[in-house]
């Protein structure tokens, strides 16, 4: 799990960068919120038409090809950036990444959830959010500091040599054997239907059971606070004069405090339960993004960031474990998949709807939306307890 995690991290480090490049760029450019919007949603599109097909295939195949294609698929779309710096080059480029970074998620995400069996599943997700908090951590600043003293096209490339290396670990590296032979199909009703379903048939069928539904529901709050602010922060920097390598520690204090919360979560799931954590993290989600308009200087900046940053920090590996328990017996791809395809679809109408609305009221109110979305998500779970 460890290598696995050593993968993810460079990868995501790689993609976080490659996010926070062409949001940079797009500014650079010159163009509105609505159009970085709609490019930095195009990230999504694939991910939303064929995560739940990737994960029943992984399911099928297994992690390693998937992985290793998708590292290959990244590195394709930061070449391109690296050669010809425009709108639509940006726009296609983010369609191959996100395609790319899928495929390696949910291999990843797989691989998380069966080595060690249920035993290791909190620890193992734990350590896989970790790895995207290195992420978070490592992309941003090298993304600023080659923009500052290289340029947007010497950072894609930077970026495209680590998905590079990815690909060719995840192909050579055969950590497959460590996974329990059939993970997906050995645990599966033998006398149950095998057929294929209709997409809406099989998502309305997983969300019928209440723990998956409000498991995927919160999940997908709190992976908003992470996506949302990689979209606002280059957009409010921008608006109080911060250069590229401030705007990557600011993104970079957020993944920190992500990665401090992570390393003390056993201890903390000794003082309360679960579902109680997970509605703390939401309750700093929504705080950290009440409060972060009115920082207007870096230090400000970085400290409300680390404290935005501490709410997925607690709730994503808590969550992705309670997702990957609560999926049915050989469904856990699947199960990925769809909540993938939720999350990428709110990864394409977030930054379209923040942008929209950011062109007609400006910044500091989007921050405040999240903020009562959190808060209504965080009311639910509460009613909900027991």
């Amino acid at each position: 799990m460890r290598w696995v995690m050593l993968l993810g991290a460079m990868l995501s480090t790689s993609v976080v960068g490659t996010r926070v490049t062409t949001a940079l760029s797009a500014v650079h450019l010159g163009l509105s919120p609505s159009s970085i919007g709609l490019i930095i949603a195009a990230f999504s599109l694939m991910p939303l038409m064929f995560a739940v097909r990737g994960g029943k295939l992984i399911d099928r195949v297994g992690v390693r090809l998937p992985m290793a294609a998708g590292g290959l698929l990244a590195c394709i779309g930061m070449v391109c950036c690296a050669f010809m710096l425009n709108p639509w080059v940006l726009a296609m480029a983010a369609i191959v990444i996100g395609l790319g970074h899928m495929c390696f998620s949910l291999g990843m995400q797989h691989a998380a959830g069966e080595l060690g069996g249920p035993s290791r599943r909190t620890a193992n997700f734990n350590l896989l959010t970790m790895s995207y908090s290195f992420s978070g951590m490592l992309g941003p600043p090298i993304a600023g500091f080659v923009i500052d003293h290289a340029g947007y096209r010497a950072a894609f490339a930077v970026l495209s040599i680590i998905s590079l290396c990815v690909a060719i670990a995840c192909y050579r590296f055969p950590f497959e054997r460590h996974l329990p032979i059939g993970a997906s199909s050995r645990d599966a009703d033998p006398g149950s239907d095998q057929t294929p379903k209709r997409f809406w048939t099989s998502t309305i069928e997983l969300l019928s059971a209440r723990p998956l539904r409000h498991a995927l529901i919160a999940s997908l709050t709190i992976a908003a606070a992470w996506d949302a602010f990689q979209f606002l922060i280059p957009l409010h920097a921008h608006s109080i004069g911060l250069s590229a390598s401030s705007v990557g520690m600011v993104i970079a204090s957020f993944s920190t405090g992500s990665l401090v919360v992570r390393l003390l979560l056993a201890r903390l799931l000794t003082v309360m339960s679960t579902s109680n954590w997970v509605i703390v993290a939401l309750g700093l989600s929504l705080t950290g993004y009440a409060i972060m308009p009115f920082s207007s200087v870096l230090p400000v900046a970085m400290a409300m960031a680390f404290m935005l940053g501490m709410g997925p920090g607690i709730g994503q590996p808590l969550l992705l474990s309670a997702l990957h328990s609560a999926s049915p017996a050989g469904r856990a791809g699947e199960a990925a998949g769809l909540r993938l395809t939720l999350l990428s679809a709110s990864q394409i109408l977030l930054p379209l709807a923040l942008g929209l609305i950011g062109e007609i009221v400006g910044i500091p109110p989007l921050f405040w939306i999240y903020s009562l979305i959190a808060l209504s998500v965080a009311a639910m779970l509460w009613r909900s307890r027991g």
